[in-house]
């Protein structure tokens, strides 16, 4: 029960990061339908932010939070203004390999700027243990998940009730009608990247007080979120929240039980199961193609 308890909680703080992950999947995608393969590669770039901000400059967790989230969000317009909005209308699959490109970049700016020396993870967070039904639990997995829920929260409501989430949403489903409404979908695609990349400069800062080093491999994270997506629905948002819960619990209990060794697999066997189930997700849209 006790190692249950603990590795339950630690699958919601997990779950949590992946739930952001997989939102800045989804948004990018239900708004630009572009599948966006680097989003592993900004987790990593806002994680080596948090160290600077945290380590070097002696910044606490929220000043941190508010400056990797701004940073990565400008960095998100950066790329939607210089590279994807060159794009628009181009095959799916061209604009797939343009994200790895832009991956392949991260990660050799990153060796060049900081080395590939591993840096200790961040101790922003409270490090204290405390018990619950004789099991360890660690503060700062407390926190990383309640944080995490807030952002992820306060982005659907803002996506739901608010003006510009409906702008978003109509211009999801339908470009040509908001168009003719007067509804600029540029700039909707700008906010999508913004949103996208401030979660996940967010992300990165979460896991990297999660993971036990901050380096290159923390990029892995978008390679196992991208199931949680799928698993939810690629175009759905309540779909990304739940699919990443579901993923990010189930692979630290079962990764706990059957071993470490099966920590990157389980995400993948829970992908593989959904898309004989149900291809589009839990949340998904079924999609009609006639043949």
């Amino acid at each position: 029960m006790e190692q249950f308890v603990q590795l339950f909680v630690a699958g919601l703080s997990v779950g949590a990061i992946y739930a952001l992950v997989s939102l800045g999947f989804v948004l990018v995608f239900k708004s630009t339908r572009v599948l966006n393969l680097a989003m592993g590669e900004f987790v990593m770039v806002g994680a080596y932010l948090g160290f600077y901000f945290v380590t070097h400059l002696g910044f606490n967790f929220v000043v941190t939070m508010i400056l990797v989230c701004g940073l990565m969000g400008s960095l998100g317009l950066l790329v939607h203004y210089g590279i994807m909005r060159n794009l628009v209308g181009r095959p799916f699959f061209a604009i797939v390999l343009v994200t790895i490109g832009i991956a392949t970049v991260i990660r050799a700016v990153i060796l060049i700027v900081a080395g590939p020396i591993e840096r200790p993870r961040l101790d922003a967070l409270p490090q204290t243990i405390f018990y619950v039904f004789g099991a360890s639990i660690e503060a700062y997995n407390i926190v990383i998940f309640v944080a995490a829920l807030a952002l992820v929260v306060g982005f659907y409501i803002f996506f739901r009730l608010s003006k510009v989430g409906l702008h978003m949403r109509a211009v999801a489903e339908n470009l040509q009608a908001s168009s003719a409404m007067g509804i600029s979908p540029d700039r909707i695609y700008a906010l999508a990247w913004f949103i996208s990349l401030a979660m996940a400069g967010a992300a990165g800062v979460f896991f990297g007080h999660y993971s036990a080093s901050i380096d290159l491999n923390i990029a892995a994270i978008g390679i196992r979120a991208a199931p949680a997506a799928i698993v939810g629905g690629l175009d759905s948002i309540e779909g990304a929240i739940v699919g990443g819960l579901v993923v990010g619990i189930l692979e630290q209990v079962g990764s706990g039980y059957l071993g470490a060794e099966y920590r990157d697999v389980i995400p993948f066997l829970i992908l593989t199961a959904m898309l004989y189930i149900r291809p589009s997700g839990l949340f998904g849209s079924p999609e009609l193609v006639r043949i």
